[in-house]
């Protein structure tokens, strides 16, 4: 697996090949990572150069770049026996957006989508502070998504806006290189699950052999499921919301200080602002629900193949040998290659049992 060097024009200046091991991890919401250790040589000091950029052979195609890495930390380190060695590590291109925070209080109402555009567009496109500007950073097409959202945000780095509220909707984003541009995107991975019938289904189970391991556990001592939502205001004048219509027994409440939420000095409509007070409360309240989870390991090549059958993004079925079943999400891709040889392990969100 040859790894590409990128310089800061994009073009590329040399590979590496003489690495021990190589750690590439992908992920879908957050932004992913990479290590590669290597012997100390002349060729490797003059190729890994900070803000630099590595890119694997399998993920070059005409004109376009994906899961590409960013050099940030370079290590040397003297062995007695071995000699030095390089540890270099970077996240990927993702990782340029934790570098822009939303300057501006912002409020998005209405489709996520476009909200996620109008942020992109404020705060990295064109800014209204010239500085603050990433030269040959594009946006995607808008691609429909109809997901709504009632949200206000200031001095929020806009990798993490993006990490927390995809994460609700269960969409994923991702920046690469085409034509020499970072190009941003929204994406939607493919359900494989019993819960569709459009798409080839994918399961793991100890019956196919693919589901190695798999631990289930219900935790529900911090469970809530209604709430007072607080936003502006003093005493009585505070404005405030209620969410949740369980009652007796099985109302479980808390209360969920909003107080950063703002009306704008009344620019934000009485109904608008209330509307903002739910959206946080349910946020919340999302965090404390039943934590069950559902953990394994499955096997890459038995059965169904990652990057052929399923993908990154994509929300496969589990079945384990007591007959439970869960509709996990894959979230992360941990690609490592030694000499030992190559492993690929998926790693997949909070499964949801049923």
């Amino acid at each position: 697996m040859d790894v590409y060097v990128l310089n800061k024009n994009l073009q590329i200046v040399g590979v590496i090949d003489d690495y021990e091991s190589c750690i590439w991890t992908t992920r879908y919401y957050a932004a992913g990572d990479f290590e590669l250790y290597l012997p100390v040589t002349d060729k490797a000091i003059e190729l890994l150069c900070p803000d630099y950029y590595l890119v694997r052979e399998m993920d070059m195609q005409p004109e376009t770049c994906k899961n590409v890495m960013i050099i940030e930390n370079i290590m040397i380190k003297a062995e007695e026996e071995k000699g030095n060695y390089l540890t270099v590590t970077g996240r990927c291109l993702k990782s340029i957006l934790t570098r822009r925070i939303i300057w501006n209080q912002t409020n998005i109402t209405g489709n996520f989508e476009q909200g996620v555009y109008k942020i992109l567009n404020e705060n990295v496109i064109s800014p209204s502070i010239q500085e603050r500007k990433i030269e040959n950073f594009i946006l995607e097409e808008i691609k429909g998504f109809t997901e709504k959202i009632e949200i206000q945000a200031t001095g929020t780095e806009i990798a993490t806006f993006l990490e927390e509220n995809c994460m609700n909707y269960g969409i994923g984003w991702d920046v690469c290189i085409k034509k020499g541009k970072f190009v941003f995107e929204l994406y939607k991975g493919i359900d494989r699950s019993y819960k569709q019938t459009q798409n080839p289904q994918v399961l793991f189970s100890p019956e196919f052999d693919n589901l190695l391991t798999s631990d289930y556990a219900l935790e529900r001592e911090k469970y809530k499921n209604a709430a007072l939502v607080a936003g502006e205001g003093e005493g009585t004048d505070r404005k405030t919301q209620m969410i949740g219509k369980q009652s007796g027994l099985y109302r479980y409440e808390t209360f969920i200080d909003a107080r950063d939420v703002s009306s704008n000095n009344g620019e934000i409509t009485g109904e608008q602002y209330n509307q903002m007070l739910i959206a946080r409360g349910n946020e919340k309240l999302s965090e404390m629900g039943n934590i069950e989870s559902f953990s394994g390991e499955i096997e890459t090549g038995a059965n169904y193949i990652l990057n052929e059958d399923y993908f990154l993004g994509d929300v496969v079925q589990i079945v384990n040998e007591y007959g439970i079943e869960a509709s996990p999400r894959i979230i992360e891709i941990i690609d490592s290659k030694a000499d030992t040889g190559r492993t690929v392990i998926p790693t997949l969100s909070t499964w949801e049992v049923r």
